[in-house]
């Protein structure tokens, strides 16, 4: 099969967004959501980075369903937990441009992938951290903690703990098995979670799961 031409990648993509209606992007950060996805497919060859292959299937499974967090996502500095080939931190990053972004990833390929990414499209408002979440130690907290199915629930806010200050919000981005997930975490009776449907054109249902800790007493 022949890869598919540009235009029909803005296609899929534009079709996508008005879905969803995000018809805020702008064109130049449509742009450069098609400049991420052919750097992940070309970088996917060779390092493996991502199962998805074809850069069709990229645009809804990795591009729209990342950006749907962008309606919960307020004003602040955001940390992305297990950032992987950057998801869903890069395309936030690239439709919020006056935001922070910091990606935490262990990997040392994707952590290669990520810097080339972040060189490559000029995004002045994105760090790479190239290290696991627990060694993470940010001077100060961030406002957004994200995560897209990086560890189940009860792993996730164990590995985020020390991030979650009394201004953080957590914004979990789960498949199937979330009820399972909150079932194995004890934690969770004692807040206040939010959970949200996403709808991703193409894509079965996804759940978003919000939450703050309570303020810590001394």
């Amino acid at each position: 099969m022949p890869p598919p031409s540009a235009a029909l990648l803005t296609q899929i993509l534009d079709a996508g967004l008005a879905d969803m209606q995000q018809e805020g992007i702008t064109p130049e950060q449509r742009s450069l959501l098609l400049d991420y996805v052919l750097l992940l497919q070309r970088w996917n060859a060779t390092h493996n980075l991502t199962a998805v292959r074809d850069p069709r299937d990229m645009i809804p499974r990795h591009i729209l369903d990342s950006l749907a967090v962008l309606p919960f996502l307020d004003q602040g500095s955001v940390v992305d937990i297990g950032s992987g080939a950057g998801l869903p931190g890069i395309p936030l990053a690239i439709c919020r441009p006056a935001q922070d972004f910091t990606l935490v990833e262990p990997a040392a390929k994707r952590v290669a992938f990520l810097r080339s990414v972040v060189a490559e499209l000029g995004l002045a408002n994105v760090q790479i951290a190239p290290m696991t979440s627990e060694h993470y130690q940010p001077e100060i907290l961030p406002d957004w903690i994200i995560s897209r199915a990086t560890a189940p629930l009860a792993r996730l806010d164990k590995m985020t703990n020390h991030l979650q200050g009394p201004q953080s919000v957590v914004l979990a981005l789960k498949g199937p098995g979330v009820e399972e997930e909150l079932a194995d975490w004890p934690r969770a009776s004692s807040l206040d979670i939010h959970r949200h449907d996403l709808h991703i054109p193409g894509l079965p249902t996804r759940k978003l799961l919000i939450w703050t800790s309570p303020v810590r007493v001394p």
